[in-house]
């Protein structure tokens, strides 16, 4: 790269990028900063995911410019796109981390289901407003197809991508009707688009199924076994098997955070029996 080219690089990194909406949600307990980009795709702020992840945001963005087909999505502030924010999360190896590595359960968790996250919150906002006259397709857009439970990395996330293409379609029909209807401009027609958009929140909330056990109770979980094992003398493995067949899980990480007053009560139950016998 020469002289020319870094000093415009630098220019555009110094350059400050405004989005048109800023907001804050929460998953798995932790905020995540999203915008809306002013070309109206939504967005995800890097360093607050990171900093979710204990991932230094610096080395996340060398590794998001270094991989090709997500590189031109990076924006400034960082802001990564959402559309390349599934590719990004499947790049972080989990293999060389413990099993019951506390980063490394919550690393999987974002992989799982924080895109779904992401996205019911890029459905709930308007992008910006266009022109009155401006046209929208006049052929429908169909509404993708949800993939099966063991398809692949790369198909969820073109799943994702048509489903925001097929929400925008929808966002766009609403808002062109609007405009027709009310061409000296109305607020309250302006906020049918976004009652239409709010309305696919439920669908997208309902794929992300019931919310699994947070990652500080998976901890205390582990701390349980612990004690249960050294109370009732049994090895850990004997003691997770019980706690999956008590609560019909394959692994302690599908337990439901609902039930997490009943999880902590079992072990509870089982470390006072130990005792008592003891």
């Amino acid at each position: 790269m020469n002289e020319e080219e870094e000093n415009e690089e630098q220019a555009q990194e110094t350059q400050a990028l405004i989005p048109i909406v800023q907001d804050t949600i929460t998953f798995n307990g932790k905020p995540l900063v999203v915008v809306r980009l002013p070309d109206g795709r939504p967005g995800v702020v890097l360093r607050w995911i990171c900093e979710n992840l204990h991932l230094a945001p610096n080395g996340q963005v060398v590794r998001i410019k270094r991989t090709e087909v997500i590189a031109d999505d990076l924006q400034n502030m960082p802001t990564l796109v959402l559309d390349s924010v599934p590719y990004w999360l499947a790049t972080i190896d989990t293999r060389r981390m413990a099993k019951d590595d506390p980063n490394r359960i919550e690393i999987l968790e974002y992989q799982r289901r924080a895109v779904a996250a992401l996205y019911a919150w890029a459905a709930s906002i308007p992008k910006a407003i266009a022109s009155p006259m401006k046209l929208v397709p006049a052929e429908p857009i169909t509404k993708p197809t949800v993939p099966a439970d063991d398809a692949s990395l790369d198909e969820w996330r073109e799943y994702h991508r048509q489903m925001v293409i097929w929400i925008d379609w929808q966002h766009d029909i609403e808002t062109w009707r609007g405009k027709v209807e009310t061409w000296q401009g109305s607020v309250e027609s302006r906020l049918e688009g976004v009652e239409a958009m709010t309305g696919l929140i439920p669908e997208i909330l309902e794929r992300l199924g019931p919310e699994k056990l947070h990652a500080e109770h998976q901890e205390k979980v582990q701390q349980y076994v612990e004690q249960l094992c050294e109370a009732a003398g049994k090895h850990r493995g004997t003691i997770y098997t019980r706690l999956h067949s008590a609560f019909k899980v394959p692994r302690y990480q599908e337990l439901l955070e609902s039930d997490w007053p009943k999880v902590e009560n079992w072990f509870n139950v089982q470390i006072e029996l130990a005792k008592k016998k003891k």
